[in-house]
Order: C-alpha cells, then structure tokens, then sequence
C-alpha cells in the first residue's frame, strides 16, 4: 500500500514503512490544489520551497543531534534519500478510539506519555514545528513516537511560542473537541511550562 504526505511518499509494510523524499514537481501537484481551495496559489513557490527545505533541514538535525532513534521510530537511513522507520498507530485515531470507549484515564496516560516525548525532544534541543500531535506523533508497542520527522527546528523560540499561544490546544480542539483538547491542555500546563522548556532545553548536549 502506497500513500504520501506533502513531502514524502510512503510505503507501507507489515512493522514498517520507507519513506521517500517527493520531487518539486510531486510537491507542487499536492500544494497547488490546496492553496487553491484556500485562495492563495501566490504562495505556492514559497511553500514548496519550505517544504523542501525542512525536510533537508530535518534530517540533518536528526543526524547532527543523535538522539534515540526510538524517540523517531527506529529510522534507517536508505539510498536515494529514503527511510525506513517503524509502522505506528496515528495518535489521533487512537485517541478517538479511546474517548469514544470513555477510558479517560488510559487517554491521560497516552496524552502524558505525548508530553513527555516533547520534553525528550526538548532535552535534545530539537522542537516538532506544527503542533499537529495528532497527526505527527503515533504508538509502536504502547510508546509515543515521533513519526512525522520532515518539520524539525533547533530554534527554542517556537517552542516558547507553543506555550505562550497553546497552539497545541488550538489543534487537538479542531480535531478532537474541547473534552481532548482541555484534558491536553490541564496536563500540559503542569509538564510543559516556559520553566520546564528552560531547565531542560538541550540539556542532553550540553551534559
């Protein structure tokens, strides 16, 4: 099975998949019809431009930082620019999944364990760009894993950025709803606090 997102595409196997860096040309034929949709084609230059450029950006933080690679899935480098990474369970379809069963606690405790992978990450100086844990974050063996690398930054800004605005919140509640987004919101301002992002950030490096 074969699928892609903006800047890869993927293929899916029994415990993995491999990822596939997509051309300008196959970036641009998935943007163009969005920023259509959205009334701003002016920005497909840029966009594909920028995606292109995270991605790059991305891999080399990830090689630079040498981080546990089971914090992303156990990726291999491949030829050609490929990667092989760990088969996860999108976060969001499991956290529907489990508010929809009405365990609320098993839903707080994979929402802590999400917090917590972003403070590792934090630790190792590197911060998940979007905000979209729904989507860029799943489970492999009942672990939070980074499963989306292509939108990494070094840069502590954002990540005081993402605390400042809640942009975690403004996600998880177009997503999921407020009942999610509130139990994310009431745990994250306990674990991921401007205080915690400076005690902890690139702590790892630096020790």
């Amino acid at each position: 099975m074969k699928q892609g997102g903006w800047q890869v595409n993927v293929e899916y196997f029994d415990d993995y998949v491999i990822k596939t860096p997509k051309t300008k040309k196959e970036i641009i034929e998935r943007v163009k019809s969005y920023l259509k949709s959205k009334g701003k084609l002016e920005e497909l230059d840029k966009r594909v431009k920028d995606m292109q450029e995270d991605w790059k950006f991305s891999i080399s933080l990830i090689k630079k930082k040498k981080f546990p690679s089971e914090l992303i899935g156990n990726i291999e480098f491949l030829k050609d620019g490929k990667i092989k990474q760990s088969r996860a369970i999108v976060l969001e379809d499991i956290l529907k999944r489990v508010y929809k069963e009405k365990k609320i606690n098993e839903l707080k405790r994979i929402i802590s364990q999400t917090l917590d992978l972003i403070l590792e990450l934090w630790k190792y100086g590197i911060v998940e760009k979007t905000s979209k844990i729904g989507s860029e974050m799943g489970i492999v063996n009942g672990k939070v894993i980074l499963i989306d690398i292509g939108e990494l930054s070094n840069r502590k800004d954002i990540a005081e950025r993402q605390i400042n605005n809640k942009k975690w919140y403004k996600d998880l509640n177009e997503r999921f709803g407020e009942d999610i987004a509130n139990i994310f919101m009431n745990l994250a301002e306990k674990k991921l606090t401007l205080k915690v992002l400076n005690d902890n950030w690139d702590i790892k490096r630096k020790g």
